[in-house]
């Protein structure tokens, strides 16, 4: 049971507890009119019990005479500016879950709101068939927290507790995490612990939940200075809120390298170990990653922040840069021949041995003792789609070819394989950044934002705030129905099945051989059954001698002895 915000108790009353030190009154204001004082402990935590209040019951917390949104709010019918709702989800159960372990781990990132035309929990269970034979075991959800309005990407999220209400209720939320389950997936959540959104967040109404810090969204969440303590039980709170109370099988968590915290020990810390024991206590696999995006493995040490895995972007970027020539932005670090190679063999290409043209300093680690499955690695995903002008897909900007060697280099490199929602049947519809504010000045400034952050050339990117940009993000099922996608389709659901199997990319860096030779463009990855051999050139190139029998090809051979340009060919060798 979460104690912070509102719930009910061992009793059967109804039982409020809110964090708000330097305040000198506090109300529980039902939309009736009925109030609760609540009463402060030495620690800053108010507290009231009062009769048991009705599922559906909206209130307001009064905070020295004004009314607000219960910063734990559960749920918010009315949008984030209104009144808070009491209920309580219910936990979601499959007889007989254990959980998905990393070594098994094929993870799929969708967005609920485009993820289907109708973009909400329950007509997305329509469609966890179609992952399950893809082959995938771990659905990662971007961020479900109540955000302004009604759509947006999720890491404006204001309400830590509450299910956005435009994707459904909790009881739909328990059937899509069931539904997953049955079907042998895990269900992850991403969750933003590093700020709040900047419309709707009435947290500093009521305690120091933020401090002033250098973050592309201004402040950061306060774990170490005054008052911390109530900040870092409500984050801890949620975590267990969301994997216990609700079922969630772990957690994706968004930029861990904007948690600032110097306490003796980091609340990054504190929340991986959290999950791990309710992993233990409750005889399941939870497993949580981070986005950390400097490449240090102090991040999956158990020394360190004990995250079991951590996304690794330097395989996007190099193949990426490489494949298309694009070396601004993000990719301004890569585009050579040797980046790919080097991110195949040892996961980090920024590895502390030279400057980051970004950051200018010496970025990362030597990853070259990291596990396999202490990276999760990608060439979509929300963030590298999404941050373009455009939006554009890989394969709708640089064709077939490109994109489908692309991915055939995570599925061969030792590491862990995601997929953004639709690049398993070449889906070419844009995801672009969308958002929904009612603050005029707001909405300006993310549209200013955005064309400055992200046009280049003659790319103009779309009004974010417009209804256009949500409703064109939106998943094209109907592609599938084209001969092409089937066959997109196919050569991904052929590369998992070798990938589940070990067959292909074993998960560590010991059991595969990444060899290269930048004249030709040809960089091969040998593992025990498996020989992939990939030409990242714009021209045929002759292939080894004895290769194998060919099992899977990413596009089709004109001549037995080459091996096609942008092409891969997967062979059998014992």
């Amino acid at each position: 049971m979460t104690r912070i915000g509102h719930y009910w108790n061992e009793q059967g009353t109804s039982s409020f507890r809110v964090f708000a030190p330097t305040k000198t009154s506090l109300r529980v204001v039902l939309t009736s009119g009925q109030a609760w004082p609540l009463t402060c402990d030495g620690l800053g935590w108010w507290t009231a019990e009062v009769p048991r209040l009705a599922e559906g019951t909206l209130y307001k917390i009064e905070v020295d005479g004004s009314p607000w949104p219960d910063p734990a709010t559960r749920y918010q019918p009315q949008g984030v500016h209104g009144p808070s709702m009491v209920t309580q989800p219910k936990r979601a159960r499959t007889p007989g879950w254990q959980g998905v372990a990393m070594d098994d781990a094929i993870v799929y990132e969708l967005h609920v709101g485009t993820f289907t035309s109708e973009g909400t929990l329950r007509s997305a269970i329509s469609k966890l068939d179609h992952l399950k034979d893809l082959g995938i075991t771990m659905v990662e959800l971007m961020p479900l927290a109540a955000f302004p309005g009604e759509r947006n990407w999720g890491y404006d999220g204001v309400c830590q507790f509450a299910l956005h209400s435009t994707y459904g209720t909790y009881d739909d939320l328990q059937g899509f995490i069931e539904a997953c389950h049955d079907r042998g997936m895990a269900v992850l959540l991403d969750v933003v612990y590093n700020h709040f959104g900047p419309e709707g967040n009435y947290t500093g109404l009521f305690a120091p939940y933020l401090k002033k810090a250098d973050t592309p969204w201004g402040e950061a969440v306060n774990f170490d200075e005054a008052w911390n303590h109530g900040v870092r039980e409500f984050f801890l709170a949620n975590t267990r809120y969301w994997l216990q109370e609700v079922g969630f099988d772990g957690f994706r968590m968004d930029a861990v390298s904007l948690v600032f915290d110097v306490m003796p020990v980091s609340i990054l810390k504190e929340i991986t170990d959290l999950a791990h024991t309710i992993g233990r206590e409750e005889g399941r696999q939870i497993v949580m990653i981070a986005e950390h995006l400097r490449n240090n493995k102090y991040v999956t040490a158990p020394s360190g922040f004990g995250f079991d895995s951590q996304w690794n972007d330097d395989l996007n970027h190099a193949v990426f840069a490489h494949l298309t020539g694009e070396t601004g932005r993000h990719y301004q670090n890569f585009g050579s021949f040797d980046d790919v190679v080097k991110a195949l063999r040892h996961g980090f290409v920024l590895d502390g041995t030279r400057l980051d043209k970004l950051f200018h300093f010496l970025m990362g680690t030597d990853g070259s003792t990291t596990a396999g499955t202490e990276h999760v690695v990608h060439i979509q995903n929300h963030d590298q789609v999404g941050n373009r002008a455009l939006g554009d897909r890989m394969i709708a900007t640089y064709g077939r070819s490109r994109a489908l060697l692309g991915i055939t280099a995570v599925m061969a490199s030792p590491f862990v394989p995601m997929l953004f929602m639709g690049e398993e049947y070449g889906e070419i519809a844009p995801f672009l950044f969308f958002e929904d504010f009612s603050d005029p000045g707001l909405i300006e400034g993310v549209r200013k934002g955005r064309k400055e952050a992200f046009t280049f050339g003659d790319a103009e990117p779309e009004d974010p705030h417009s209804r256009a940009a949500f409703e064109t993000s939106k998943l094209r099922w109907i592609q599938l129905e084209y001969s092409a996608s089937q066959e997109i389709l196919a050569y991904y659901k052929a590369l998992i099945v070798l990938k589940r199997k070990g067959d292909l990319g074993p998960r560590r860096l010991d059991q595969v051989k990444v060899q290269g030779n930048p004249q030709t463009g040809v960089i091969t990855v040998e593992a025990a059954k498996t020989l992939t051999v990939m030409n990242f050139s714009g021209k045929p190139q002759p292939l080894p001698l004895n290769a194998g029998v060919l099992r899977l090809a990413s596009v089709p051979q004109t001549k037995p002895d080459q091996i096609p340009a942008y092409g891969a060919l997967i062979f059998q060798v014992s």
